[in-house]
C-alpha cells in the first residue's frame, strides 16, 4: 500500500501570510485589541490556533479570545474569496499524487480548510478534509494526525505528515507517522531541522520523489 498523505495548508500548499495578517488586523480594529500585528510576530506562529496566538502575543485568553477568533474567521473567509496563491509546483504536482489517500493536517476550522482548498482548485484531490476543530488538542499533540488517519482508514504507520512548521513535524512524530518538512514556508529552517523530520523538500514538486524514497526505505 502506498503511503497516505496528511498535508498542512498554510505555508505548505498556500502562501497565506498576507491574508492572515489582514484578517487578524481587521479583527483587532473591530474589537479594539491592542496595536496591529506585525508580519514577524505572526509568521512563526502560523499553524497554531488563533486563541494561542492571542494568548502569547497579546495576553488575551478565554471568551474574548473566542470572540476574536470568530471575527478573524469572518474576515479571513472573505479575503480567501478574493483568491489564494498556491506555492510553485503545487497545482502541477497533485495529479501525480492522485492515487494516494490524502487528507488535511491544518489547524484551520474544517469548513475553512475546505473553503480554501475549493478556492485554490485542489479540493478534488482530498478524500476527506479534517480540521483543528475536530479534535480536542491542537498540534503538536497527535490528536489531529490520528484523526486524519482514522478518517482515511489508514494505519498511522502508513501515513506521512507534510508541513512547514516544527509543530507539524512534532505532531506527526507523536502520532507514529513519518514526516516531511517543506523549507519554503513559514517555519524557521533551523527549528524545522531540530524537529527531526524524516526528510526535507525545497519545493512541493519534490514531494513525489521524497515519498518514493520513504517507501523504498520501508
Amino acid at each position: 500500500m502506498r503511503l497516505a498523505l496528511l498535508i498542512d495548508i498554510d505555508g505548505t500548499l498556500l502562501d497565506t501570510l498576507d491574508a492572515i495578517l489582514e484578517a487578524m488586523n481587521l479583527a483587532c480594529a473591530d474589537l479594539d485589541v491592542g496595536p496591529p500585528f506585525r508580519p514577524d510576530e505572526l509568521r512563526p506562529m502560523i499553524g497554531m490556533p488563533v486563541q494561542r496566538q492571542l494568548a502569547e502575543l497579546r495576553s488575551i485568553s478565554g471568551p474574548p479570545a473566542d470572540v476574536f477568533a470568530d471575527r478573524y474567521y469572518e474576515h479571513f473567509t472573505r479575503i480567501v474569496d478574493r483568491g489564494v496563491r498556491p506555492y510553485p509546483g503545487v497545482r502541477e504536482t497533485f495529479p501525480a499524487l492522485a492515487d494516494r489517500p490524502i487528507t488535511t493536517m491544518s489547524t484551520r476550522r474544517r469548513h475553512e480548510a475546505a473553503h480554501m482548498l475549493r478556492v485554490a482548485g485542489l479540493d478534488s484531490y482530498f478524500q476527506t478534509i479534517v480540521g483543528g476543530d475536530d479534535v480536542p488538542r491542537p498540534k503538536p499533540h497527535p490528536d489531529l494526525p490520528l484523526h486524519g488517519a482514522k478518517a482515511l482508514r489508514v494505519p498511522p504507520a502508513r501515513c506521512v505528515v507534510v508541513g512547514d512548521s516544527p509543530v507539524d513535524i512534532a505532531a506527526g512524530r507523536a502520532a507514529g507517522m513519518q514526516t516531511l518538512a517543506v523549507t519554503y514556508g513559514y517555519g524557521d529552517r533551523t527549528a524545522i531541522r531540530e524537529a527531526h523530520p524524516d526528510g526535507l523538500i525545497e519545493r512541493f514538486d519534490h514531494l513525489p520523489r521524497a515519498l518514493e524514497d520513504l517507501e523504498a526505505e520501508a
